[in-house]
């Protein structure tokens, strides 16, 4: 109704009516940053979890990774927060069970007994920035677009003409998993495909880094509100 009043009164030159509208943009305007402030809460609330959750995750799986977290003061809108969770989860699900090594396979690497993961956020031209690295043995891009191929996501033809980014991004198609058997933690197909619905479904979206042997890294661009 505000932008609408100004419209109107943008094409005429009345003082008497402009003076008030002025005033009244900017109220509007205050009231509204003030409304979308106490709805900014901080990442760190929920990084606090992931500790945990990372130790137990690890155990399960036989690996030792240790967590590291960045940018716990960075602010989002509190219903952002509730959203990402869940995608968040996955993400370091899937990091412990399919790309960090467990200590025997590190060390013929000769990598540190202890896998690294990290999650850090950060703002960026408007929108908050959320990357979660490991030092794994990155995407197997050959098995991914074999496996693709395995569950009809695509034909042999289709699948040789495929770059780099698309092999990369199939993960993300609706049924896909490498995994051989199914676990407790991943492996029933499920998951990466919800991940970037959540994602999308707030506005936002999610890129894939990896390096074979060197590891992996998701980064999540969302809004900073949805208000």
């Amino acid at each position: 109704a505000r932008n609408q009043i100004v419209q109107i009164v943008s094409n005429r030159s009345d003082p008497e009516l402009l003076n008030p509208i002025q005033r009244l943009n900017l109220l509007t305007t205050d009231l509204q940053e003030g409304v979308l402030k106490t709805r900014m809460q901080q990442i760190g609330s929920i990084w606090q979890r992931y500790p945990r959750m990372v130790r137990d995750f690890a155990k399960m799986c036989g690996k030792e990774v240790e967590l590291t977290l960045g940018g716990a003061e960075t602010e989002l809108d509190k219903s952002l927060v509730e959203s990402i969770t869940d995608p968040l989860i996955h993400l370091i699900r899937n990091a412990i069970d399919h790309d960090i090594e467990k200590p025997y396979l590190r060390k013929v690497k000769k990598k540190p007994r202890v896998g690294r993961l990290s999650l850090k956020a950060s703002h960026e031209a408007g929108q908050v920035v959320i990357e979660i690295t490991d030092d794994g043995s990155g995407l197997d891009l050959k098995r991914i677009r074999q496996k693709a191929v395995e569950r009809g996501l695509f034909s042999e033809e289709a699948a040789d003409k495929l770059d780099e980014s698309d092999v990369r991004d199939s993960i993300f198609l609706p049924g896909f998993s490498t995994a051989e058997q199914i676990s407790n933690v991943s492996g029933r197909g499920v998951g990466m495909d919800v991940v970037k619905t959540h994602i999308e479904r707030v506005g936002g979206t999610i890129e894939i880094d990896t390096e074979k042997d060197v590891g992996t890294t998701f980064r999540l661009t969302v809004p900073l509100t949805l208000a």
